[in-house]
Order: structure tokens, then sequence, then C-alpha cells
């Protein structure tokens, strides 16, 4: 399916799937102001076409063409990953977070829709007293993703 196939409201169904696969079809109704039935119907299409896998949501192959992934390293002044969780755990732009041995305590996927607000993620982790260096490497394309 073509990026340009998926409306708003594929989108957010998406979207909320991927935040919770087990939402409701009333409930995803009632959130995307379409009626239970043409929410199957939508689900049932996004399934056919490749987008729904299973029971697992894979938005990679349809994301906005403006979403950016990036790889955020912190290096911390201490064993803090409890509190760097605590200070940044809101942020919906954490996708994922790692506590790492090494050089590095800390690996996170972000994912942002602009470079812009890449920057801005970035710049609050540099900001927190317990971060001692961020290194950021976007990610530019994915060659394996099991």
């Amino acid at each position: 399916m073509a990026k340009n196939q998926l409306d708003d409201r594929d989108q957010k169904i998406l979207s909320i799937l991927e935040a919770d696969s087990r939402t409701a079809i009333s409930e995803l109704a009632r959130n995307i102001s379409l009626s239970p039935t043409a929410v199957r119907q939508r689900i049932a299409r996004l399934e056919r076409d490749g987008v729904i896998e299973g029971y697992t949501i894979r938005t990679g192959a349809v994301e906005p063409q403006s979403t950016i992934k990036a790889v955020v390293m912190l290096t911390l002044t201490g064993a803090f990953c409890s509190k760097i969780k605590a200070a940044f755990g809101h942020m919906p732009e954490i996708r994922k977070f790692w506590s790492t041995t090494g050089e590095l305590d800390a690996t996170l996927i972000v994912q942002v829709p602009t470079i812009v607000r890449l920057q801005e993620v970035t710049e609050k982790f540099s900001a927190h007293d317990l971060v001692r260096r961020v290194q950021t490497h976007v990610i530019i394309a994915t060659h394996i993703d099991r």
C-alpha cells in the first residue's frame, strides 16, 4: 500500500493500535468518529494490504515522509537510568529506552516529525544535570526488521 493511500483516519487507527493493539473496535470508532463497521472494514483492508501484520502493528512502511528516527546514546554522570526514565519517560518521542554497558549508559530510539523537534528533544537530554554526553545518529534506512 502506498503511503498516500492512508488517510488521517487510517493513520489514527494505526497510532491507537500501535499504543494498545487490544483497543476495542467501539473505542476506535468513538476516537475517529466512524461507525464500528467502518472501522472493521478499514482494519480488514489494512490487514489485507500488509500494513497490519497479524496481531503486530508494523507502521514502518507507512510512516509519514517527515518521520525521523534516531538512535540517541547518553553518557550519564553515574548509574542513573531510573532517574532519566523518570525525567523523560513521559515523552512520546521516546520509542525505546535501554540501559547499556560500557562507555554509554543508555540508548534510546527516538521518533520525531522534524529535525527541529529532534534537536529540541536532544537539547532536553543535554540540559539534564545527570547527562554528561549525548550522541545522536539519524537512522537513514532499515535493512533488517524482525
